[in-house]
């Protein structure tokens, strides 16, 4: 029997670098590549920008859209169209083409380095133990990520409201997290040299705050790479050593 397509979510608090290594990530496997940040709806941007936090609630929809769209992808209709020679860009084009207007959304967040990495793979006759997507998303808390894995999650609201997810296994597909490790000092110097993105420093102290680590030998596949060295990993490894140790150890489970 073939091994469960795979969803592979590098995750980690702004600034770790969720978006570089996770299109590295994608084009060193031979697969497709979403950055999770663009599957947000319009409202979690808006108040993201304001430099408001978002809650568990503006979180929910956000992450079973990140795994019903890489359930999506790695269909048997998703997989079919990955390998044609360009998605339909309009509704229209892609009831024309058998595809969905559903999947031609999702096609479109492909970024597109990681569709010509999958084609030069095949054309190589490479070959993988299963069919994977890579998305960046934070993926904070313990709740998040089962909810990524499709396991039962449970959110206490700051009102005391009580949100419980159920298992929503039904659909084939297995989740992966490689969580990029940075120290606080690390990740906000890099914060403060990345104009232009829609995180302000200022939210870093409150994403530290939530994170929950996740830790190899206490949840199911999961990979540590962390990016710092030196006296308390302040000193940073480098793009390339983090990149290939993501690579190295995401291959063990994807081959």
């Amino acid at each position: 029997m073939a091994p469960l397509p795979a969803l592979v979510i590098v995750m980690g608090a702004s600034g770790c670098g969720k978006s570089t290594v996770g299109l590295a990530l994608a084009q060193a496997l031979g697969v497709p590549f979403v950055d999770g940040d663009d599957l947000h709806p319009a409202a979690n941007v808006a108040k993201m920008s304001a430099g408001t936090p978002l809650t568990d609630e503006d979180r929910i929809p956000w992450l079973h859209r990140i795994r019903e769209d890489a359930i999506l992808l790695t269909s048997p209709a998703g997989l079919e169209a990955l390998d044609q020679p360009s998605a339909p860009s309009s509704a229209s084009e892609a009831a024309a083409s058998a595809i969905s207007h559903e999947l031609s959304v999702v096609l479109g967040r492909i970024q597109p380095p990681s569709l010509q990495a999958r084609k030069e793979a095949k054309e190589r006759g490479e070959k993988r133990k299963r069919e994977a997507v890579v998305v960046a998303c934070s993926a904070l808390t313990v709740e998040y990520r089962n909810l990524l894995r499709g396991e039962e999650a449970h959110f206490v609201l700051p009102d005391g409201r009580e949100i419980r997810e159920p298992k929503h296994l039904e659909e084939h597909i297995e989740t992966f997290f490689v969580y990029l490790q940075g120290t606080r000092p690390l990740l906000l110097n890099r914060m403060e040299h990345r104009p232009g993105h829609f995180m302000k420093p200022s939210m870093l102290d409150s994403q530290l705050a939530t994170l929950q680590e996740p830790h190899e030998t206490d949840e199911v596949n999961i990979v540590v790479v962390p990016l710092g060295q030196g006296e308390e990993g302040k000193e940073e490894r480098g793009k390339e050593p983090v990149i290939s140790e993501a690579v190295e150890k995401i291959r063990r489970f994807i081959g």
